[in-house]
């Protein structure tokens, strides 16, 4: 605990402070102010809120499925998304309905302009712009300290990579979150008594290139697409709000390779210089390098920063090697010959701390009333963040209205795969989220976002727009869920003749419930049920379209899922005694420690720690049952 002599009796008083106004910092935020709480942002002077310092996108594979849960539990994300939202793309299109995942190139500048002026017509969120230099705790409430003194009863940390930063550029060092910004002390420095992980943790990008001095002729391009659906549910499914424009394909080649190959020495990354861990699933081109020696060419998306910005991002080139070789090794690629670097790629190290600390509603188990959420957890990505942020600063709001925690079952959704694995286990390298990291993958789908957040979202007991809303989307779903198991269709219908296939096992000779038509594998079940509607004369919603259609596809996979998760489910409820297991002598020494080190009340917990061997699993499992 922190000890505070005295609060000054003027000082400014809010019941939440989000120290930090990022991804992260602006989800916990905004929810928060939906329960009519006071609550103040601290951030670095000179970043605008929201910033984007790294690649100009939200969504993805995996991060797509977040963006919308964020959005149907009335986060932020979305909304300037689809503001700000430059091009848009399904990723995985040719894949499954489960894997597919929505991705939108944002221009940087608008994405942060929208996020300050939303943020500056909630009369109950109050942006600070000083540096954090000290935080002390008392009883029931913290100091925070900059230029002036705040106090609050909930402090939220969503610092980012500005903990102890620091940047590399081949033998150049400065010390900051980003390039070009104020650098922060550490965590230890602002708390005294808060541990950080021993080893730090690592990101990187690339160099930003000028627009015009690129040959796009050279390029492979690809447009936006005007059928993928927008992020926010309240928005307008395919209306864009700005200008639409191409990202393009480039790629490396041996030369490429070589070049950076025969640098090796003077990469940070590979000369001891640098000593923090980096992402494993988003590497730089140093690591593609080495980790795949007989491999020459990689994807290099090349993609605008902004529709008034005159920088390209290209996307697969993080590097922190020495200027002189970004410019040889960019200008290796076919169509970037004569590429100007506007800014140059560099490497960020920065402190995390140990998320085994945390309960799965990000509140610190051992200093009460103290959260943390974002990349100081050691993930990557802002979607990663924003979902972090949103339960962060859900849960700071509940415990002060007295209401029931907010934690997201992993069997739901995939920010509660995320908080699942960040609290169970140490990580050793920045966290990724993609979708097999989700047992459930066919279920927590991008489609039935809205579905299977509205009974968290209820939970809240506020009456938002976005809570009329679900509760009429939920009503019409059920409807149309029983026109598609009530509805029969007759095989002399003429809509039979439309839905045959070409070989004799295609073609449908007896009546069928729409229900069943929708399985038919070689059948879109989105178009499908489109034609079946509009045949009736029917109005449905695109999104309930896609929903109920995909969910009947999928109907009996589900189902399976299910069982399995109910069986799963009993065993991973029964409780454990940790400390017996660790004084077993059936148990190997190596996983006694981490055992003892995550301290699991449960066997679903055990199972979750990462090292833990089958044999042991197997030992706990006898003992149980």
């Amino acid at each position: 605990m922190f000890h505070v002599e005295h609060f000054e009796e003027h000082m400014k008083e809010y019941d939440i402070i989000v120290v930090g106004g990022g991804h992260a910092g602006i989800e916990a935020a905004y929810i928060a102010a939906q329960f009519d709480l006071n609550i103040a942002i601290i951030t670095i002077p000179g970043i605008g809120l929201g910033s984007a310092p790294c690649n100009p996108s939200v969504g993805g594979v995996g991060k797509g499925q977040v963006v919308r849960e964020i959005d149907a539990l009335g986060g932020l994300m979305g909304i300037l998304a689809d503001k700000a939202g430059i091009q848009f793309r399904t990723l995985n299109d040719s894949k499954g309905f489960a894997v597919q995942s929505s991705r939108v190139q944002i221009d940087k500048e608008l994405y942060s302009l929208e996020a300050e002026a939303l943020i500056a017509k909630i009369p109950n969120i109050t942006v600070i712009r000083e540096k954090v230099s000290k935080i002390e705790q008392d009883a029931d409430s913290f100091l925070v300290t900059g230029t002036n003194s705040f106090k609050c009863k909930k402090l939220i940390m969503t610092v980012g990579t500005f903990l102890n930063g620091k940047l590399h550029t081949g033998s150049e060092q400065s010390y900051g979150g980003r390039v070009d910004c104020e650098p922060s002390a550490g965590l230890v420095d602002i708390f005294k008594d808060i541990k950080t992980r021993p080893q730090r943790f690592k990101t990187g990008t690339p160099p930003r290139l000028n627009k015009n001095t690129i040959d796009y002729s050279k390029l492979e391009e690809q447009p936006s697409d005007s059928e993928v659906r927008n992020f926010h549910c309240l928005h307008s499914p395919f209306e864009r709000h700005v200008s639409q424009v191409s990202c393009y394909l480039a790629r490396t080649n041996q030369s490429t390779m070589d070049v950076i190959r025969a640098n090796k020495e003077k990469s940070p990354m590979f000369n001891g210089q640098i000593k923090g861990v980096g992402a494993r699933y988003c590497p730089s081109i140093e690591d593609k390098a080495f980790r795949y020696p007989d491999k020459s060419i990689h994807h290099v998306f090349i993609e605008p920063e902004g529709l008034n910005l005159d920088t390209m991002y290209p996307s697969g080139i993080s590097s922190s090697l020495p200027r002189e070789v970004q410019e040889e090794y960019v200008h290796s690629i076919e169509g970037l010959e004569n590429a100007e670097i506007k800014v140059y790629g560099y490497a960020v190290e920065y402190d995390v701390i140990d998320t085994t600390d945390l309960k799965l509603t990000l509140e610190h188990t051992q200093i009460h009333n103290l959260y943390f959420a974002g990349q100081v957890n050691g993930t990557s990505g802002y979607e990663e963040a924003a979902g972090q942020g949103l339960i962060a600063g859900a849960n700071a709001a509940l415990a002060l209205k007295r209401l029931d925690s907010l934690v997201l079952s992993r069997h739901e959704s995939y920010i509660g795969v995320m908080i699942e694995d960040l609290t169970s286990n140490t990580r050793d390298e920045p966290y990724r989220l993609f979708t097999a990291r989700s047992e459930n993958r066919l279920f927590i789908r991008e489609d039935n976002s809205l579905l299977r957040m509205r009974p968290y979202r209820t939970s809240f007991g506020l009456d938002l727009p976005i809570d009329n809303y679900q509760g009429q989307f939920i009503e019409n779903y059920e409807e149309l869920m029983s026109f598609c198991d009530e509805t029969m269709i007759s095989e002399k219908s003429p809509l039979m003749v439309t839905f045959s296939g070409e070989s004799e096992l295609q073609q449908i000779n007896r009546r069928m419930s729409v229900t069943e038509i929708l399985k038919q594998a070689w059948l879109n079940p989105v178009s499908t049920l489109e034609t079946i509607l509009s045949y009736y004369g029917l109005s449905v919603s695109y999104d309930l379209i896609r929903t109920v259609a995909i969910s009947k596809k999928y109907d009996g996979y589900i189902k399976r899922s299910e069982d399995q998760f109910e069986k799963l489910k009993k065993m991973d409820n029964i409780k454990i005694d940790w400390q017996q297991i660790a004084e077993s002598s059936n148990v190997s020494f190596e996983c006694k420690q981490r055992i003892a080190r995550i301290k699991p009340d449960t066997f679903g917990q055990l199972k979750l720690i990462e090292g833990i061997r089958p044999a042991t699993l197997a030992v706990v499992a006898a003992k149980a049952l």
